[in-house]
């Protein structure tokens, strides 16, 4: 059991403790730090997209009659002029010549829809023929978008399953938007050949759009006060609370619009917290 006799000496030997073990000052909070330079920034647009041949010709039947013979079946090469297939007419009185069906351009057999003693009617498709090797990407442009992509407008093409991505550029866009999607059509041409990619083959279109000088910084080293927008400046190792304008967030990083120049010492996190126009030590790069 502890005695008063104890308990008062405890009370005097804390009391006689120097001045400076009660008021030891801590270090100077770190702060990470970067230098406000102006880079090229642009917003990214990005579409889903769809590979499609330049030729893609449907063969319909010019008349009544039944599939006789089908000459060249899926997958063979054609020239224009070339026979696909013939059409027996069926007329019981009369005897007609079958119908050659010829291909109205050089490509492949990308579709039979018939096979050999099929009924057909005038008009009914009977096979598609594409060049496989004359191929453009095909989007779909959200009207708000229309007056930003523009033929000549350059963009990367993305595929599933491949890392390198592809350029192309828009050769074309339709002017009328769709009610039901709210977007407009639009072709790309690719810029090196056709890019190995078969008709059908999905991927994703990138556009760089908007490209302009200024700032950005992270997120986090914005300070809020209210309604008011702020950074943390080091001046002569001070810091300094200045209020900012900020823009458009993208990929992790504000624009700040306003109340930021050129060399300028911007806070990007600290070790603690630091008050308007405290000593601070600077490390700089932001701490990466």
């Amino acid at each position: 059991m502890l005695k008063f006799g104890s308990l008062v000496w405890s009370f005097v030997l804390v009391c006689a403790l120097p001045h400076s073990a009660w008021a030891a000052k801590p270090d100077k909070p770190v702060v990470f730090v970067t230098k406000a330079e102006k880079k090229e920034i642009s917003d990214v647009l990005s579409y889903p997209a769809r590979i499609t041949s330049k030729i893609n010709a449907s063969i319909l039947s010019e008349s009544d009659g039944v599939v006789s013979k089908i000459q060249k079946p899926l997958g063979s090469l054609v020239k224009r002029g070339e026979e696909i297939l013939r059409v027996q007419h069926t007329d019981p009185i009369y005897q007609y010549a079958p119908v050659q069906v010829t291909s109205p351009v050089t490509g492949v057999i990308s579709a039979v829809e018939v096979t050999e003693g099929s009924q057909v009617k005038q008009g009914q498709k009977l096979a598609a023929v594409t060049d496989p090797k004359n191929t453009l990407v095909s989007i779909e442009v959200a009207a708000a978008d229309l007056s930003t992509i523009q033929p000549g407008l350059k963009a990367e093409l993305k595929v599933p399953g491949r890392k390198d991505s592809i350029p192309v550029e828009v050769s074309g866009v339709s002017p009328f938007v769709d009610p039901a999607t709210g977007t407009a059509g639009a072709e790309l041409a690719f810029k090196n050949g056709h890019g190995n990619l078969p008709p059908g083959s999905m991927g994703r279109v990138y556009f760089n759009v908007r490209a302009h000088a200024g700032f950005q910084v992270p997120e986090d080293a914005v300070v809020y006060r209210g309604k008011k927008t702020l950074l943390r400046l080091v001046e002569e190792n001070k810091a300094k609370l200045t209020a900012v304008e900020l823009g458009p967030i993208r990929r992790g990083l504000v624009e700040i619009q306003e109340g930021l120049k050129e060399g300028d010492t911007v806070v990007i996190r600290a070790s603690q917290f630091i008050a308007d126009g405290e000593e601070v030590t600077v490390q700089e790069n932001g701490g990466h």
